[in-house]
């Protein structure tokens, strides 16, 4: 009888310990999904970080502009290589691939604390980045990461202004008539000639004439220069010659056309799913009209991504369950991924991905925590 009695009472005790607010939890972690409510539950969000593929393409733009006189390139300058028509051509000359993390829409988190706690149960400090990622749970983050960024772009290319310097000859030229005046008086005939001039507009051939000419006076001017003929200051010859040879130039591209080179840098960001693996169409591209992010047309630029397996062992997990007393932290997948345009492999690099990766729980009773604000993964733990 009394040992029945020692019984009932060690179950009453642990009845009463089992309900002990000390032994509440102290708050849960549940999965955001579309349609949930927990905005109108007291609590916060925190979310884990994906990676984003930063994709950095430098095209290089090749603009032929016909020249005014092209049409009589040929037959007064015996040029037969000049430019017939305005185009336009675009090409890649590099792809640059680099990563950025941002917060994961599919990986938001809702933590509810347990209002029921008791008192004396420790106090808990989440330390998160402005846009959500969680970087600490009760412990102190001794530098908050910053986000920079350094570009640098060297500029190889040309100005880009569309015209002909040369262009604007005199559009008009002074025409003279004679104009015969016959007066007969009796059986005698008087011709009279009267000069008459009128202003009147070149047509194309002849302004193309004018240019042709000047051409032939700058090189006759620049042969006078170099051979002595003219007397100058010899320290001045080769800057007189090169600036006759830029405006001989300048001449010339009214007949040849010019050819502009730029070059643009395109960015496109790429976030991968969670079971993205293999080729990728980031963007396509065309020699006529450049980068395009969306249609059917042009070659395609594609990432090639092959998962290492280094969560393989761990398995997947998409949580869906409420958690208490612990956090949901990402292990990311490290893949090698590779940038391919037009069967040419531009770039390739063994990055973590971590949306390929696991989502796995961390314990916080009696536990300090720092994630990787970039990954999401635990890289502190100490336990109390």
């Amino acid at each position: 009888m009394k040992r029945k009695q020692v019984l009932l009472s060690i179950l009453a005790l642990l009845l009463l310990v089992g309900i002990s607010p000390r032994l509440k939890a102290q708050f849960s972690v549940s999965p955001v999904s579309a349609g949930s409510k927990n905005t109108e539950t007291p609590g916060f969000f925190y979310t884990l970080p994906r990676t984003v593929f930063k994709i950095n393409i430098i095209v290089e733009k090749n603009e032929r502009l016909k020249g005014p006189y092209s049409d009589f390139a040929q037959r007064m300058l015996g040029i037969d290589d000049a430019i017939r028509q305005d185009e336009t051509v675009y090409t890649v000359k590099d792809i640059i691939l680099s990563t950025i993390s941002e917060p994961d829409p599919k990986a938001w988190f809702f933590v509810e604390f347990d209002e029921r706690s008791s008192r004396d149960t420790r106090s808990l400090i989440f330390d998160m980045l402005d846009n959500g990622i969680i970087l600490s749970m009760d412990d102190a983050v001794a530098a908050r990461p910053q986000s920079t960024q350094r570009i640098e772009t060297t500029l190889v290319n040309a100005p880009s202004e569309k015209h002909f310097r040369y262009f604007a000859e005199h559009n008009l030229f002074q025409r003279v008539d004679t104009i015969v005046r016959r007066i007969t008086i009796d059986t005698t005939i008087i011709r009279r000639n009267i000069l008459q001039s009128a202003w009147v507009d070149r047509n194309p051939e002849q302004k193309a004439r004018a240019a042709a000419e000047m051409i032939q006076k700058i090189r006759e001017s620049r042969y006078n220069l170099i051979s002595g003929f003219q007397e100058v200051n010899f320290s001045q010859i080769v800057y007189m010659d090169r600036q006759m040879q830029k405006l001989e130039e300048e001449y010339l591209a009214l007949f040849t056309g010019i050819e502009v080179r730029s070059i643009i840098e395109n960015t496109l960001f790429y976030a991968p799913e969670q079971d993205a693996k293999g080729f990728q169409t980031v963007a396509r591209f065309t020699e006529q009209n450049g980068l395009l992010e969306s249609g059917n047309r042009g070659e395609p630029i594609q990432l090639v991504i092959e998962p290492s397996g280094n969560t393989k062992e761990i398995g997947t997990s998409n949580p869906r369950s409420k958690l208490n007393n612990g956090l949901y932290y990402r292990i990311p997948e490290r893949a090698e991924v590779s940038v391919l345009y037009k069967g040419k492999i531009y770039q390739r690099q063994r990055l973590p991905v971590n949306q390929l990766g696991t989502i796995a729980i961390a314990p916080s009773s009696r536990t300090r925590l720092l994630f990787d604000p970039n990954t999401g993964m635990t890289v502190t733990v100490k336990r109390d």
